[in-house]
């Protein structure tokens, strides 16, 4: 009887044991500080981000009970994931038209036509230049009556896919927001001084990465939703809004003398550098040449002693 009595106490006491030993090494019972200290701060605040979706999934089908090929058969059904392109459209148009009051009413009536905003405008005496907003679902329409602004000379249009973009820097800023709460409830927990300035410090870091990265998406989201199209009105040539005009050959000519007297000009200066410099360098080396090989021939001389044969002198 004690034998048994005995065995049975063993027996609950090992299961008691177990049981512990699992709980000692279960994810609830580290605290955060350990699993930060762990893990790192990325890998924990990922790990506990996701955590969630997958304790809400049904695990019923993968008890091992399914076959692999059942398995892969359910995946390779699955409906495919639909991802929005992102992307930057701009237009350059060039038309010639015959009046500028007109074209630029018109350029007016069209933004606000297309819900868009005129940017930045620049106009002349003969030409007139336009950068426009327009929201990106009206482009191909918007873009289009540009055209009947006058003669078209040219055109340009181009998209720029920035999709791959837009979702790494969406999914970077998921993770640093996820990282910055975690930061912020570390902050509550903080014990010391010490670990309150490294959190600090840390959550400071974080949050200026997060202001970037919304300043970033901000960006592109407003390129995306919005294209832009340049239009660039001028006039016919010689002709201003008052009508045709001749050539000004007053001004032409004016040109003309002013670049001839420039050239001259130029070559009078080239002769005075030479008569300062030239003159006074040349005088030099003729003084040098005359001194080391001309009539004193100091070089010369030195030359001849020293290659003259010794017996001669004897």
């Amino acid at each position: 009887m004690k034998k048994t009595i005995l065995t049975i106490l063993s027996i609950m006491a090992l299961v008691a044991v177990t049981g512990c030993s699992k709980k000692s090494y279960s994810k609830e019972a580290i605290p955060d500080s350990m699993l930060l200290r762990e893990y790192g701060e990325t890998a924990y605040a990922t790990e506990n981000a996701t955590a969630g979706v997958y304790s809400d999934m049904d695990l019923s089908d993968y008890d091992g009970s399914s076959s692999s090929a059942d398995q892969k058969a359910s995946v390779a059904n699955a409906a495919p994931v639909e991802i929005e392109r992102k992307l930057i459209r701009t237009g350059t148009i060039r038309v010639e038209v015959e009046s500028l009051a007109d074209t630029r009413e018109s350029i007016n009536s069209w933004v606000s036509r297309w819900n868009g905003y005129i940017s930045s405008s620049n106009e002349g005496p003969s030409s007139l230049s336009c950068t426009i907003r327009i929201p990106s679902m009206y482009f191909e329409l918007a873009i289009n009556e540009v055209y009947g602004l006058g003669k078209l000379r040219s055109k340009t249009i181009q998209a720029q896919d920035v999709t791959d973009q837009y979702y790494d820097l969406q999914s970077r800023l998921d993770t640093k927001i996820i990282l910055q709460e975690r930061y912020q409830s570390y902050l509550k927990q903080a014990k010391d001084i010490d670990e309150l300035l490294a959190v600090e410090r840390k959550l400071n870091d974080v949050t200026s990465e997060v202001e970037s990265m919304k300043g970033q998406l901000k960006l592109l989201n407003s390129q995306v939703d919005y294209s832009t199209i340049t239009v660039e009105a001028r006039l016919p040539p010689n002709e201003t809004e008052q009508g045709f005009t001749l050539p000004d050959t007053k001004s032409g000519f004016k040109s003309f003398l002013g670049t001839a007297a420039s050239f001259f000009n130029g070559i009078l200066f080239f002769l005075l550098y030479l008569i300062l410099f030239g003159i006074p360098i040349i005088l030099i080396v003729a003084l040098l040449w005359w001194l080391c090989f001309g009539k004193i021939g100091l070089i010369r001389k030195l030359f001849k002693k020293v290659n003259s044969d010794p017996k001669e002198k004897k």
